[in-house]
Parts: structure tokens; C-alpha cells; sequence
């Protein structure tokens, strides 16, 4: 019951959910952990990989999943430099929107929907290469947060950044 209330007055004072909030910073903080663990341990988990492979492929030579594992994950873990960056810079501007939500400031809602705008390229280029539902869905709710979080006035919401910017 308190998180309702505390729902409806973020509400009321803020176009922003609480649900919002938790999401972003969710999402925030698991990719940040994500960079970091990848950053701090990459090496260590790629030789346990290493070793759970080719134990797996002396068991069985035809396992499908240590079959498709072979052309990704030793690409995600040996030319890490750019997805450890990706994932600290991204991970921390999400941490960052949602605190700047929680505090009621322009400047959180204009991280997160521009974030959305920059990230949405690459995610329609990732759903036409590889579609799958998750990524849709990923990429829907996405977009349904920041137009939520501009009260679906996309044009308004431009040309306030533009005169902010200006």
C-alpha cells in the first residue's frame, strides 16, 4: 500500500513513476556491475570458459550450445575494451536519470529520453539483423518510457532542449 501512495505523489508533483524509476535504475546498475565484473574479470572468466568448453566438446563434439558459444563469447571476452566501456558509461547515465527523477529534475528526464533517442538506431540495426521478440519488447518499453516521461509531446519536449541548449 505504500508504494502506491508513494506512486501517486511522485505522480502528482512529477510526470514520473516510481516503476519508472526502479526500471531505469535497475537496468542502470546491472549493466554498470556488468562492465565492471567484465573489466575486473574478463580474463579469469574467459580461461573457466576455455576450460568448460573443451571439457563439454570432449564429452559431446556435436553440443549445439558449446557450438554457437564458440563465435561469441571469446569476441565479447577477448575485444572487451569497447563493451566495458559501453556498459559503465550507459549503465551510470541511466543511475544518474533515475536519481535525477527521484529528485525531480528536467535534466533526469532529458538523460533518459536522450539516451533513448541515442540508442535507438542501434537497436532497430540489432532487431533487423537478429529480430527477436525480447529485443522488440526491449525496445517498445524503451520508448514508451521516454515519450511517458515527456507527456507524450515529443515536439514540446524539442524545443525546450533547443532553447536550453540555444
Amino acid at each position: 500500500m505504500g508504494l502506491l501512495t508513494k506512486e501517486k505523489s511522485v505522480k502528482k508533483e512529477f510526470h514520473a513513476s516510481v516503476y519508472i524509476i526502479l526500471y531505469k535504475f535497475i537496468l542502470g546498475l546491472v549493466e554498470f556491475i556488468t562492465g565492471v565484473v567484465t573489466l575486473s574479470l574478463g580474463t579469469k572468466i574467459y580461461h573457466i570458459y576455455q576450460t568448460s568448453l573443451i571439457s563439454e566438446l570432449t564429452e559431446d563434439p556435436h553440443d549445439l550450445l558449446a557450438r554457437l558459444s564458440e563465435g561469441i563469447v571469446p569476441h565479447l571476452l577477448t575485444h572487451n575494451t569497447y563493451l566495458i566501456i559501453y556498459l559503465l558509461i550507459l549503465g551510470f547515465a541511466k543511475m544518474l536519470g533515475a536519481i535525477g527523477l527521484v529528485y525531480k529534475q528536467n535534466w533526469g528526464v532529458d538523460l533518459l529520453v536522450s539516451l533513448t533517442i541515442l540508442m535507438a538506431p542501434f537497436q532497430i540495426f540489432n532487431m533487423i539483423v537478429s529480430p527477436n521478440m525480447f529485443d522488440f519488447l526491449y525496445f517498445v518499453l524503451g520508448l514508451l518510457i521516454a515519450l511517458y516521461l515527456i507527456e507524450f509531446k515529443p515536439h514540446a519536449w524539442i524545443s525546450k532542449v533547443l532553447k536550453v541548449l540555444q
